[in-house]
């Protein structure tokens, strides 16, 4: 369809108008006053698409903000903002923000040209390590403010963090949403305009420039997508009975339970409503958009297991892939679920193709923060600790590709305890009495009790990193993480949480700063080593990789697998990880070796000797809660 046509959808209407007026403005806010040229039924017969051609109404060059008025037979006429703006202004209302040149429509120009130079390659979805960023999260308040609050916008994050994350060597950043919702501190779980960029962190040149900026990097952007609900969405009041469920239990989930709508109202995607899915063909048409206007790299959609329709997210799928290929030819490109029933099935093909690429791995983050703090206790008539490590690491447990499973260990819902950020959940177990103080640092330090915790914390967290940096899957971590960023505000309110922007100075205080550091390695390593893009994994060193008494209540918890990168183990080009998720200390730890005197070097570590075989044998010092990652 033409730019010069705009076409809404309105459900009861006996008249439409357009008000239009040039921006900036000049002297009073009076919308009442603007010319209302009036709106067409889209087609003979339809009662509820109307639409108006730009090109006809002789408007001079330059930019306008315009929304519609909707008179409804007894009824007073309500003013909406278009759901399909590319662009908005909010001045005395949101409105759209359309431009004009030659009397046509026209969006911003921009200039893709070099977007990927000579010798950069966007990685592969078996090459990625996942960054999640919330983009309000990229900066905050002045040190003056009390408190802080994400005042994040897309200069910021190209200006201020991207080399930052190009040096930590991310290449793919998934972006919490962008699309515009009412959310001004949160994370933005509530889309209102699906086609415009939030007009809190910039407009469409911004954002573009910021995906650009990553590409040259060869940096992957993954958009995070809300299908399963919206808030404040003009069509919410065009025509709510085209796009939306008038009762949440009328489409109720796999368990019989009514959708979530988090507050908002929720799309109808199960039966056609005015003789199609209207929702549905939003969604397709939001994620053309985006690819072609925005070049993104791929979508995680969240709330999957409330839209629950494998149907429609198949069809998303595989539509948004023909659109990339068409447009970006062998470009990758993926589309990640975040189902909370944890079905790995959706991303197998069950015939018709697979409904997702990739999950989230929600066992891994659970598993992996219980293995790092010797948490993982079986009842009789459970699965025993060392096959739950097996499964952890290799992934076997319903994947059927690495590129299925996105491995993570924290993620943007922090609200629970076993799910907030890994420095609050570890201080929290090791020196409860830190709770009820002010989370900073230099408290933390007046306290002996965690003064002595923060040392076995950081090597908790570390541990976490590298077994998620070589476990089998898509590694992904939330923004601050990697230097082990808590809440500073207070840490057991969620509500808080949403709105606690990472203290991107701590990545600069001692402790913490060495901590980035070793990830970064351990980064890099993955990016770098091929072993670590493949699916194979064989446990060793140990009678089936684990020390013996690895199953016992108060046993070591001493394992060793190695990516093989299907050779033998004790051939070039593997990386081999010894794991100590135990409380005990080990300056001298016997294992089996098949690499003999092979050169070896160790990424992430704290400059301990490297393994000196003897024979089929050798001897390496292991730390309590330490992972030591190697590698040939």
């Amino acid at each position: 369809m033409s730019l010069d046509i705009l076409r809404i959808p309105v459900v009861g209407a006996s008249a439409v108008s357009m008000r239009v007026s040039p921006l900036p403005r000049t002297g009073d806010f009076r919308p009442d006053s603007w010319p209302a040229p009036p709106l067409a039924r889209a087609a003979p017969g339809s009662s509820e698409w109307w639409q108006i051609d730009l090109a006809k109404l002789n408007l001079a060059d330059g930019v306008y903000e315009y929304d519609f008025r909707i008179d409804r037979a007894g009824q007073a006429p309500v003013f909406v903002a278009d759901p399909y703006a590319e662009e908005l202004t909010r001045f005395g209302g949101y409105r759209g923000v359309l431009r004009m040149a030659g009397g046509h429509r026209r969006r911003l120009p921009f200039d893709w040209q070099g977007e990927i130079p000579a010798g950069v390659q966007l990685p592969n979805n078996n090459e990625i390590v996942v960054y999640e960023l919330p983009m309000r999260w990229v900066d905050s308040s002045p040190d003056a403010v009390d408190r802080q609050v994400g005042l994040g916008t897309f200069d910021k994050a190209l200006f201020e963090r991207l080399p930052y994350l190009a040096d930590l060597g991310v290449n793919a950043i998934e972006l919490l949403p962008v699309q515009d919702s009412p959310d001004t501190l949160n994370w933005g779980y509530g889309t209102r305009f699906f086609f415009a960029p939030d007009v809190d962190m910039g407009d469409p040149v911004d954002l573009k420039l910021f995906v650009k900026a990553c590409h040259t990097r060869g940096i992957r952007v993954i958009l995070d997508v809300v299908m399963n609900h919206s808030r404040g969405c003009p069509l919410e009041a065009l025509a709510p009975e085209m796009f939306y469920l008038t009762e949440a239990r009328d489409e109720p989930g796999p368990d019989g339970a009514p959708r979530n709508a988090w507050g908002g109202a929720l799309f109808r995607y199960r039966q056609p409503a005015r003789g199609d899915f209207h929702a549905r063909n939003l969604h397709y048409g939001m994620a053309e958009f985006w690819i072609r206007e925005y070049r993104v790299d791929g979508f995680r959609i969240d709330e999957f297991k409330g839209i629950d329709n494998w149907d429609f997210v198949r069809e998303f799928r595989q539509r948004a892939w023909q659109v990339q290929q068409a447009a970006f030819p062998g470009r990758p490109f993926i589309v990640i679920a975040e189902d909370s029933w944890r079905r790995p099935q959706i991303t197998h093909d069950l015939g018709g193709g697979q409904t997702v690429d990739a999950a989230w791995d929600f066992d891994f983050r659970d598993e992996v923060r219980r293995l790092a703090t010797n948490r993982v206790v079986t009842a009789y008539g459970e699965t025993a600790r060392s096959e739950r490590a097996r499964a952890l690491i290799s992934g076997r447990k319903g994947w059927e590709d690495l590129a299925q499973r996105v491995a993570y260990v924290t993620s943007h819902d922090v609200e629970q305890f076993t799910e907030q950020r890994l420095y609050g959940m570890f201080m929290d177990l090791l020196a409860p009495s830190w709770q009820s103080r002010p989370a900073s640092d230099l408290d933390l330090a007046a306290l002996d009790e965690a003064v002595a915790a923060m040392r076995t914390v950081f090597a908790q967290i570390h541990a976490s990193f590298a077994l998620m940096l070589t476990a089998v899957g898509i590694p992904m971590f939330l923004a601050g993480e990697e230097f082990a960023d808590l809440h500073d505000l207070p840490h057991h309110d969620w509500r808080l949480k949403m709105s606690d922007p990472v203290d991107w100075q701590r990545a600069a205080v001692p402790g913490h700063a060495e901590l980035r550091g070793r990830i970064r390695e351990l980064v890099w390593l993955r990016r770098r080593h091929g072993a670590l893009q493949r699916n194979e994994v064989e446990f060793f060193g140990l009678p089936g990789g684990f020390h013996p008494a690895f199953d016992d209540n108060d046993g070591p918890r001493v394992f060793a697998y190695c990516r093989s990168a299907g050779q033998r183990l004790g051939s070039a080009g593997q990386v081999i990880v010894v794991a100590n998720c135990g409380p005990q200390d080990y300056p001298s730890f016997l294992l089996e070796w098949p690499w003999g005197a092979m050169p070896i070097t160790e990424s992430g570590g704290i400059g301990q000797a490297a393994p000196a075989a003897a024979g089929a044998q050798t001897n390496l010092a292991l730390r309590p809660f330490q992972v030591r990652v190697l590698s040939t």
